[in-house]
């Protein structure tokens, strides 16, 4: 055969598979279009959210795609995923991704990044909420070390992220004073011992995670003991938290007087009963908050109060002492003995190091939401805590199949695989051998539990301010728990016991 002849037969065989690929196009259609099957998300992505999960949380919304393309909601909520996911790849290279077995795609090509924000703007960030909301409740298993007096361990705190710095995020968010960027503000409700987030708020940093908190209480479950740092404790936020049926262990300010409380009882372990009341001036703030001068006075209740010192030792031998005033609503000093209610509390940072998972190893230093508007921010933020979860459901996954605690499996490497993972998965067999993996979710996991392990054991600290962070480094410690002699409580004279 002459060279025009073999040219000839090869611009046939070419107009051949272009017009089979358009065939296949529009023997798809709108629903093939629309519908994240395994032909079009393969079998990784729905590692990140599930296909009928995010057609739910649409239905949920009540958002209706108006015209039936490429991007449609489903396949954008994908992709702002993956965005989270690979944070600092093109939306281009992600989008290419996402959208590469859509058969759509092989004859438009891939969605440009002007077409993928404008699919964003017609997409509610309420789906993106709803993914998360939904996701969350399906939690992964929850192990010996989740739990404390047979009741999961959960804390609730909060961060903030920054922003891109335009007009429209800066009308939406605050930024703070002496602050570069505009910045949104987070309170969320963590279950310690797998680091696994069951619920969050987010709202603008002129918000205060007091007031996001007051939101988040009815997440509360009961056969929980929640954790919380000082800045939360009020007498109207823990009687609501109280009776929700969750126990409560929350930090309280050492000033003398802000605790409005009694002393009823020292206890032999050195803890107390305590009567909690609402003094005049907390009632006030409450009508003036609420808007409503007749609001009655909240009822008194019994609480337990214990004070403790931790000594931090390094090798050098360099020590340091905190005290700290804890309040529970677990009273009973022989089941649940002063000592270990002190231990327990160190199970807050729990939630610190979730925010570190979360806004260094994830989202990197440095990097803030692509979008440029509250709308798309906030789908960013909530995509951002749905990729969190799926990793952090990966790693316990592992560790429950290598009965080992969740905290030996690395993040920082589940990541890496699973990005490593998504971006080498195919839409078809080797080309080489033409082996295609029958289960690339089993490949992942197999990969991350081929990794060395983390050494959960280990007592470490950090220098926590700008300042010490410029002298200190993170070294070796022990730690050592002291229960202390109860300061009794002096409660405001107006307060009603």
């Amino acid at each position: 055969m002459s060279d025009s002849a073999m040219l000839s037969a090869g611009a046939v065989r070419q107009a051949a598979d272009q017009r089979e690929t358009l065939r296949a196009a529009v023997i798809a259609g709108p629903a093939g279009v629309g519908t994240l099957d395994e032909q079009v998300t393969g079998r990784l992505w729905p590692l990140l959210a599930d296909a009928a999960l995010i057609e739910r949380a649409q239905a949920v919304v009540g958002h209706v795609d108006a015209r039936r393309r490429v991007l449609t909601g489903a396949v954008t909520v994908m992709i702002v995923l993956g965005l989270c996911l690979f944070r600092r790849e093109s939306t281009t290279v992600v989008t290419a991704r996402v959208t590469s077995r859509i058969p759509r795609t092989r004859v438009e090509g891939t969605p440009t990044a002007a077409a993928v924000s404008k699919a964003r703007g017609r997409l509610p960030a309420a789906v993106h909420q709803r993914v998360f909301t939904t996701g969350a409740r399906s939690t992964p298993t929850f192990g010996p070390e989740s739990y404390a007096f047979g009741l999961l361990v959960t804390a609730i705190d909060g961060t903030v992220f920054d922003l891109a710095d335009t007009a429209r995020i800066r009308a939406g968010f605050t930024t703070p004073t002496g602050g570069r960027f505009p910045q949104a503000r987070m309170v969320a409700l963590v279950a310690c011992g797998i680091r696994w987030i069951l619920a969050a708020r987010i709202a603008s940093s002129g918000t205060s995670e007091q007031a996001l908190a007051d939101d988040l209480i009815g997440q509360l479950q009961p056969g929980t003991i929640n954790l919380a740092d000082r800045g939360f404790f009020s007498m109207d936020r823990w009687t609501r938290a109280a009776a929700t049926g969750a126990h409560l262990l929350w930090r309280v300010k050492n000033g003398a007087r802000s605790l409005p409380a009694r002393l009823v009882e020292v206890l032999p372990d050195g803890s107390a009963l305590v009567r909690l009341a609402e003094s005049d001036a907390m009632l006030s703030r409450r009508r003036t908050t609420r808007a409503d001068r007749g609001l009655p006075r909240l009822r008194p209740t019994l609480a337990r109060l214990v004070e403790f010192t931790v000594t931090t030792r390094d090798r050098a031998g360099r020590t340091t002492h905190s005290r700290y005033r804890v309040l529970t609503t677990l009273l009973d000093h022989h089941r649940h003995p002063a000592t270990a209610l002190a231990a327990l509390y160190a199970e807050r940072w729990q939630i610190e190091l979730t925010y570190g998972r979360l806004k260094t190893t994830l989202r990197g230093p440095g990097t803030r939401p692509r979008g440029q508007t509250p709308e798309l921010a906030h789908q960013e933020l909530w995509a951002l805590l749905t990729v969190y979860n799926a990793l952090v459901r990966l790693a316990v996954t592992t560790a429950v199949d290598l009965n080992i605690d969740p905290d030996a499996v690395s993040f920082a490497t589940v990541l890496a695989l699973t990005r490593a993972h998504l971006a080498s998965q195919d839409s078809a067999p080797c080309v080489n051998c033409g082996h295609d993996d029958p289960d690339p979710a089993t490949t992942l996991l197999t990969a991350i539990a081929a990794q060395p392990r983390n050494r959960p054991t280990r007592t470490r600290t950090g220098p926590r301010t700008k300042r010490q962070r410029r002298t200190q480094r993170t070294r070796d410690v022990t730690y050592e728990i002291t229960i202390t002699q109860i300061d009794p409580p002096k409660a405001s004279k107006t307060a009603k016991v």
